[in-house]
């Protein structure tokens, strides 16, 4: 919840920043305003700071516009004390005259407001960009199930993002939500098969292990929060003490990553998707007419298993025969991979063509367009296909609580002499458990070179 409540004040001072400039240049046009376009820096550092001081992000999502009117007025009245403030004291290195003052907040106070109802609808569908809902099981039992509801109904979260209710007692309760009630026994496997993100217990501590059922999700790398409650037990994860709605709880993760951070990694991933489909576009170009020389479609897309269970299309470059998938069947057996992934050498499924964009990694291109719209990043650990990831142990399944990569540590720690799976969830785990936005960057370079080196594609 922490992490989303940043991600949504980066989000709302990014889209209002927006109206800021917008109205400044508007501003500008009007001659008796005194307003010079080297005031305009200034002007946005003022934006901020009266963004801070008037809490432009609290309650965001709930208040309606008579209280959007009543927080953009507030903000403006900030805005204007700053604006004369600053004007008096730096004198003539910012002059705005009364009407340049009037001009701007005006302009900027119908645009703030305007930019900000937009956003209030548009605000889930724009998540995707900085940060995804998360699919939440609840694990309770009947006597807790109304509060905890209400907990819910409180904190503005949609009961379409819980996945699973699982009741360890009272399994005959009415539930009248719309929500998928999970029997105690199939709990494990749920989570094993399904999206969740993060499991949220209310149990009583003196009856039921919480040390058996907490185990049981982080060895999954799934998020667990717990109703804040006396622990004497040993865990493998970190634990972080939070807010969920009106609980105290204490949050159980394998890794708790800085903000910051995973702020910057997902710049870093748009700035980079933008880069790389440009260099998708030229390249296609050049390589579409050999690709499609046997009829079939430049782009190969496919299932894969993304964050936490999530499945999404997979774009790549074709580069194999167009019954490739039907052949795989008759080739496992010259899998050379142990473990749940399918490796083969000299695959006889890959078209002539296909070879040289796999040895150069141009069938890869495409994927930047899976970046772009949140469903993997530059680096991360490779998404499995559908029948991988049904074979997943629950201890497997911890690799997939990262957004999956285009490169990762185990296409830069030589790939082609891994033929263990076991070793290949032990980088990816590896990568996990230290990540950082400098390690990251360090792949990326890493990749670049061996790239270009042509080292461990086949």
């Amino acid at each position: 919840m922490t992490s989303l409540l940043n991600s949504q004040r980066v989000r709302l001072a990014l889209v209002e920043l927006f109206a800021v400039i917008s109205a400044v240049s508007v501003a500008l046009m009007f001659p008796d305003s005194d307003l010079r376009k080297s005031d305009v820096f200034l002007i946005i550092l003022l934006h901020f700071f009266s963004y801070v001081i008037s809490n432009m992000p609290n309650d965001f999502r709930t208040r309606g516009y008579l209280k959007e009117f009543e927080k953009v007025l507030y903000y403006s009245i900030v805005f204007a004390l700053l604006l004369t403030f600053t004007s008096f004291m730096l004198e003539e290195q910012f002059m705005i005259s009364r009407r340049g003052v009037f001009y701007f907040l005006t302009i900027n106070a119908v645009s703030v407001y305007a930019i900000n109802s937009i956003a209030k609808w548009f605000d889930r569908d724009l998540e995707f960009l900085f940060h995804k809902e998360k699919k939440i099981m609840l694990v309770t039992i009947a006597e807790r199930w109304p509060a905890l509801l209400e907990t819910f109904q409180k904190d503005g979260k949609k009961l379409e993002h819980v996945v699973g209710l699982v009741l360890l007692d009272g399994s005959d309760l009415q539930i009248t939500e719309d929500i998928p009630v999970i029997a105690e026994e199939d709990s494990i496997d749920f989570a094993t098969r399904q999206v969740v993100d993060s499991v949220f217990i209310d149990l009583p501590h003196d009856i039921y292990d919480l040390n058996y059922w907490v185990s049981q999700y982080e060895t999954m790398g799934i998020e667990v929060n717990v109703n804040l409650n006396i622990f004497d037990f040993d865990t493998i994860s970190r634990k972080k003490i939070q807010t969920f709605g009106s609980y105290n709880v204490v949050t159980f993760s394998t890794k708790f990553y800085k903000p910051s951070h995973v702020f910057y990694k997902r710049l870093l991933d748009i700035v980079g998707a933008l880069v790389g489909l440009v260099l998708c576009g030229l390249v296609s170009i050049v390589i579409a007419p050999f690709i499609m020389k046997d009829g079939g479609p430049l782009i190969f897309s496919q299932d894969r298993v993304g964050r936490n269970g999530r499945i999404f299309k997979f774009y790549k470059f074709r580069s194999m025969y167009i019954d490739a998938e039907e052949r795989k069947k008759e080739l496992m057996k010259h899998n050379q991979m142990q473990g749940g992934m399918f490796k083969m050498d000299n695959d006889p499924r890959i078209t002539p063509i296909g070879h040289f964009i796999r040895k150069t990694s141009l069938d890869e291109l495409p994927q930047f367009f899976n970046v772009l719209k949140g469903e993997m990043s530059l680096v991360g650990t490779r998404p499995p296909t559908v029948d991988e990831y049904e074979n997943y142990t629950p201890s497997q399944k911890r690799r997939l609580s990262f957004k999956p990569g285009i490169t990762g540590l185990w296409q830069v720690s030589g790939r082609s002499s891994i033929t263990n799976f076991d070793d290949v969830v032990k980088l990816d785990l590896a990568y996990i458990d230290n990540w950082t936005i400098w390690s990251d960057i360090k792949i990326i370079l890493k990749t670049i070179k061996v790239v270009f080196l042509k080292e461990g594609a086949k």
